[in-house]
């Protein structure tokens, strides 16, 4: 995964990189022992409560454009996501980076971005 930075003609310093969802689904992530708890409690035996479109979704849950990766976006102040991955993006100019940024989609953060260290605090 290459990692970019780029100034917009306004100044703002965007970074940029490339986001491919894993392809292998029949392997299992997690390693080491099983961190869930001993507690009875947590120990459920009954039946399947989820139903079979809830389980597993993984990568499958993704919207059918994004399969294929996508390039972020992103400055202090947003987050963009662009379909499908441009070729030979990691060696594009500036001026092509920032044209790509523009045509990227805005899309809502999960986590706060951190506030610009020029910003006064309050």
């Amino acid at each position: 995964m290459a990692l970019r930075a780029f100034r917009d003609p306004a100044g703002e310093l965007w970074q940029v990189w490339s986001v491919v969802p894993g392809q292998r689904h029949d392997q299992e992530r997690r390693k080491g022992r099983d961190r869930r708890s001993d507690d009875p409690v947590f120990l459920y035996k009954g039946p399947e409560r989820r139903t079979a479109d809830r389980r597993g979704r993984g990568a499958a849950a993704l919207l059918p454009g994004l399969l294929a990766g996508w390039l972020t976006f992103e400055c202090t102040t947003e987050r963009r996501r662009l379909t499908p991955i441009p070729d030979r993006w990691e060696e594009a100019p500036e001026a092509e980076l920032y044209q790509l940024c523009q045509r990227a989609v805005p899309v809502s953060c999960v986590l706060p971005l951190p506030a610009r260290p020029t910003d006064p605090p309050g």
